[in-house]
């Protein structure tokens, strides 16, 4: 019984850093950066380390954002020229199935790397060598990545609602698929 409230313990804490990463992603730029401190939060979980979760998270935020504005916004620059390639192959552009193939592809290792940097950059020196450790993944481990992902977005597009909560668990995903 102690087994399963611990876990239930989790799994809220985990939820919780979910909100805390959606709050402090209201101004688009800072998602990288709220995103980077839920899965310091999360690393020190694993890690056997329990810190006062908002004063923590707070901390790591700040700190992450430095040079984390400017990561989100060139990861929101790639995102839409993969949407906007994806429109026009919509649209009936020639070659459209083997375009679509190709711009799936090129947006999952956009997600992985994204997810991949945010997970590593408190352990790296800075977001540049952060980028550079997350391009440098494993197959399995991406694939796993990329499946949190595609859960997270039926999830929110089950219930909407869930915007608010996917990003911890998603934290979870990017920091235990690093090990």
């Amino acid at each position: 019984m102690a087994v399963w409230r611990e876990r239930l313990t989790e799994f809220g804490d985990c939820l919780q850093v979910g909100m805390l990463v959606c709050v402090a992603s209201v101004p688009v730029v800072t998602a990288a950066p709220a995103f980077a401190a839920g899965c310091s939060v999360v690393r020190r979980w694993r890690d056997g380390d329990y810190p006062p979760l908002l004063p923590f998270f707070r901390d790591e935020f700040r700190r992450q954002l430095r040079g984390g504005i400017l990561f989100t916004l060139l990861a929101l620059v790639a995102g839409l020229v993969v949407v906007t390639d994806f429109l026009a192959v919509r649209a009936g552009a020639p070659g459209s199935g083997a375009l679509s193939v190709v711009l799936a592809v090129v947006a999952s290792f956009l997600a992985v790397v994204v997810l991949r940097t945010c997970a590593v950059v408190s352990t790296c020196d800075g977001w540049v060598a952060a980028v550079r450790s997350a391009v440098r993944v494993g197959l399995r481990s991406s694939v796993l990545l990329v499946a949190a992902v595609v859960t997270a977005g039926v999830l929110v597009w089950m219930q909407p609602l869930m915007v608010f909560l996917v990003a911890g668990p998603l934290a979870l995903a990017a920091v235990g698929a690093n090990r």
